[in-house]
């Protein structure tokens, strides 16, 4: 129980797959959420043996009752949240001519109004801490807009205004606030493997690392990409 807590969004595969292996082999207590319970459950199999505890809540983060549910189960099971790190994310890469209304809603309603309801749901626990970092994933179409992905891009580049003035509100509470614009990373998200990208556990070393830094040092923000894609946006 005296472990530091973090919960992970999007964590059945992916980068918040790859970063909750990283920080439960660290030790600390890991809460996996995600939308599908089967999914996360052969994640958790997978870490029962780390250092760390492990507690799976299915959780559609575009939905705020589901949201608030997944931190009431972690402040009730672990005594406290450290560290939230919003990963989940979905797209609709087409024209903005063949884009539906409803995929455009739905890329806003995960992407940032789920961003925006962990961080609403977990702020006043890390209030009451004194203490807590908030970690949003946004992506480098969060710094650099293309073309058939209007709606990706507009919930990327919204986290940073976001992150931003959610950190001015942290700063007295010594809560923090990062944005992180991961580039081309290996994950199911592409038909084939590339070597040359991302390794998700690689990035949640990068993570781990920024969370574990003094108390009084932010990383406000931080573009990470493969060497292939160096000078990138």
């Amino acid at each position: 129980m005296g472990n530091r807590v973090v919960i992970i969004t999007g964590a059945s595969d992916g980068l918040g797959k790859g970063t909750a292996e990283i920080f439960v082999r660290d030790g600390w207590n890991v809460v996996l959420a995600s939308r599908t319970k089967e999914k996360l459950e052969l994640v958790a199999a997978e870490l029962q043996d780390e250092k760390g505890e492990v507690l799976v809540v299915p959780t559609d983060v575009s939905k705020y009752e589901q949201v608030q549910h997944l931190v009431r189960q972690t402040v009730k099971t672990f005594g406290r949240v450290d560290v939230l790190i919003n990963s989940a994310g979905i797209d609709y890469p087409n024209s903005i001519e063949k884009l539906e209304v409803e995929q455009w809603n739905k890329v806003i309603d995960v992407n940032l109004n789920g961003v925006f309801y962990s961080s609403k749901a977990v702020f006043s626990h890390m209030k009451e801490q004194k203490s807590g970092y908030i970690i949003n994933i946004s992506s480098v179409a969060g710094k650099k807009g293309w073309p058939n992905a209007t709606a990706y891009c507009a919930s990327k580049f919204a986290l940073t205004g976001f992150t931003q003035a959610l950190n001015g509100e942290g700063k007295a509470h010594n809560i923090r606030c990062s944005v992180v614009y991961p580039g081309g990373m290996d994950t199911n998200w592409h038909a084939e493997k590339n070597p040359e990208f991302l390794n998700p556990q690689d990035c949640g070393k990068f993570l781990l690392h920024m969370v574990t830094q003094n108390p009084r040092f932010v990383v406000n923000e931080a573009v990470i990409s493969p060497i292939v894609e160096q000078g990138y946006p």
